[in-house]
């Protein structure tokens, strides 16, 4: 997604080269694939945006004010409300929220994973877990301010305090922090490699840092382009897009 230009971005893996760009509303930031369907969360335009990639065709569904973050859980899409301490359930059969969960705290970053929604937060020092099935919030306390986002996949689940230049391992069996981490400053919205290598980007820094999954400590640090705010795993490679630039990496784990 383009935050700037409104416009949703297809890149052919192939030849590392732009194939379409589809209008869409104000600010898109998060996005994620479910259900034949992308979905977009548009932040400046108080709805989650559900992008048919064949026909190119874009629906709005309107949801809370100012939108964080998107996730897919199997069956439903799931975006964060940063404004009012909410995440809201779509159900992509009929397109419409189905539900509206109070967390409290500022609702960011958003993951599936371990058969449960995890929710980080721009407040306090918590994350929130929600299950899928019943609603049901279970706060995990991580011990520093503003963990807002999340790396996570299968049963793994890690966090990333953006005050604290920090991520945290959490243990899903027990809901606890297993590991701390120092990466760089500002991380932010991290992904799982296919080799298990936690890739972490952090924006104040301009790099992304690569943790051992096994070992839970700092493997390596890549330099990248300006102000790294996500990394995506797609194709085998991680795709490490500059939020204050205008080009997107792409890495071999």
């Amino acid at each position: 997604t383009a935050f700037s230009g409104a416009k949703l971005i297809r890149i052919d893996p192939k030849r590392n080269r732009i194939t379409a760009r589809i209008g869409v509303g104000s600010q898109p930031c998060g996005i994620v694939a479910g259900a034949g369907s992308l979905w977009l969360n548009g932040y400046g335009t108080n709805s989650v945006e559900r992008v048919d990639p064949r026909t190119r065709k874009v629906r709005r569904i309107r949801v809370g004010p100012s939108p964080f973050d998107v996730a897919f859980d199997g069956k439903n899409v799931w975006t964060s409300i940063a404004s009012n301490g909410t995440v809201e359930r779509i159900d992509p059969a009929t397109n419409r929220v189905t539900a509206k969960i109070k967390t409290g705290g500022s609702p960011a970053g958003l993951a599936f994973a371990a058969g449960s929604i995890w929710v980080g937060s721009n407040q306090g020092t918590a994350i929130f877990r929600i299950d899928p099935a019943t609603g049901e919030v279970t706060p995990v306390e991580v011990g520093v301010a503003t963990p807002a986002w999340l790396a996570a996949k299968g049963d793994v689940v890690w966090v990333a305090s953006v005050s604290g230049g920090t991520a945290h391992r959490i243990d899903p069996a027990t809901n606890t922090v297993t590991a701390s981490v120092k990466v760089g400053s500002q991380p932010v919205d991290g992904a799982i490699a296919p080799d298990g290598t936690v890739w972490i980007p952090n924006r104040g820094s301009n790099t992304v840092s690569l943790i051992d999954g096994t070992t839970n400590r700092i493997r390596g640090t890549i330099k990248v382009g300006p102000r790294p705010f996500v990394v995506t795993e797609a194709f085998g490679h991680m795709w490490v897009p500059s939020w204050g630039g205008a080009d997107i990496r792409r890495y071999r784990p």
